[in-house]
């Protein structure tokens, strides 16, 4: 097989594995822990399991395979495992459902049954997200609708109490003809039910302090893994440090202030279309 293989972003593969690397570096286990829960649940239950690898038939010992390779620190083991099956005629579905789903299904119950570690999982939940967020980023039937509409999903992170200043952007918004639903004080699952129905092109998140950020992280996988190709901007507060930030949140943008965001909003739009 070629270098390139069309349905993996192998950029954006490589950035997400960093991401989560840092974020099992950077929060306690017990939000890491919630973190490797939530992937390894959505992963193994949202997706049908009957008959679905095209012809392939994927075996438990090629999914305990993949398990053993999810778990190496190294992610690019993980994505050469992927290329391979490639070459030998797997499809996106096969990868999808055949791999990446039932081995948060092996690693959930290993997890349960302490056949798997701690840091097994968390690193393999890591590299399973990430070739998630690689693969779903090439498949045509997901990319977003066209058009120019500036309409857009502005919330606070949950748990934060304080929600002027997304309520005073999402004024400037409007008064310049933006279409946004402003919803402050929703707690997580209310947001992914929102998004799931709204399926917004846009999400702005407001955060307002360092200990809510843990949040920000679980939300924002959360929403990726629904939506993986929403345009997600985040405005921290003035006493919280943009780079590290971005350095932790699988997001597209930081918000610094209203004008500056409605320009990189206008060129990710673009290339988006």
């Amino acid at each position: 097989m070629s270098t390139h293989d069309p349905l993996f972003d192998a950029k954006l593969f490589e950035r997400t594995a960093s991401l989560f690397a840092v974020k099992r570096e950077a929060f306690p286990p017990d939000a890491v822990e919630a973190l490797a829960s939530d992937i390894v649940r959505r992963l193994a239950t949202t997706i049908p399991t009957g008959p679905h690898n095209d012809g392939i038939d994927i075996s438990e010992a090629e999914v305990k395979a993949f398990c053993d390779v999810l778990i190496v620190p190294d992610p690019s083991a993980a994505l050469q495992f992927m290329k391979q099956r490639r070459s030998e005629g797997v499809t996106r579905r096969g990868i999808y459902l055949g791999y990446i789903c039932a081995a948060a299904r092996e690693l959930g119950e290993g997890w349960e049954q302490d056949r798997f570690s701690f840091m097994d999982v968390t690193t393999g939940t890591g590299h399973l997200y990430a070739l998630m967020r690689a693969l779903r980023a090439e498949g045509p039937s997901l990319r977003p609708r066209p058009g120019t509409d500036r309409s857009a999903l502005f919330a606070t992170v949950p748990g934060e109490d304080h929600g002027i200043g997304i309520t005073v952007a999402a004024d400037l918004f409007r008064d310049i003809g933006w279409d946004i639903d402003l919803r402050t004080g929703t707690d997580h699952d209310g947001l992914l039910q929102l998004v799931e129905r709204t399926q917004p092109r846009i999400i702005g998140l407001s955060l307002s302090t360092e200990a809510r950020l843990d949040a920000l992280v679980r939300l924002v996988v959360a929403i990726r893994m629904t939506m993986p190709h929403v345009i997600i901007g985040v405005a921290p507060g003035a006493n919280l440090d943009a780079e590290r930030v971005r350095a932790l949140v699988d997001i597209d943008l930081v918000f610094e202030d209203a004008r500056s965001a409605l320009v990189e909003l206008d060129r990710l739009i673009r290339l988006r279309d």
